[in-house]
């Protein structure tokens, strides 16, 4: 058997990961705040931007090459994408997504009865 490339560097692609991933509210019309916490692992050491779609959440970038997290507080009633880019070349790294969901659901009228009837 030969040696597969698959195995020879795990750690080759950036990574970026965020915590939580997910926000739930109590209703869908509630924002979601919270604390998220990004933090990315590179495949080479450079200095990274963090963008979103989010227009709240405008572009950040990092001044040290040993910096690999942020903190945001976020308000949001959407999905949030978050994507890693290069800040020399702006090539995407990674992504990831902080993802919005309520507990309230949608009311539907259950029938208990059977819809046929002996009497």
């Amino acid at each position: 058997m030969g040696p597969t490339h698959a195995l020879a560097a795990p750690n080759e692609e950036s990574k970026l990961k965020l915590t939580p991933e997910i926000c739930i509210t109590g209703d869908e019309n509630q924002a979601c705040e919270i604390r998220v916490e990004l933090q990315w692992q590179l495949a080479k050491n450079e200095l990274v931007c963090i963008l979103s779609d989010n227009n709240a959440y405008p572009k950040w970038c990092s001044e040290s090459l040993e910096q690999h997290e942020i903190t945001l507080n976020v308000s949001t009633l959407n999905d949030i994408h978050f994507v890693l880019v290069s800040k020399d070349t702006n090539q995407t790294l990674a992504g990831a997504k902080l993802k919005i969901t309520s507990t309230s659901q949608p009311q539907v009228r259950r029938r208990y009865r059977n819809p046929w009837s002996l009497f």
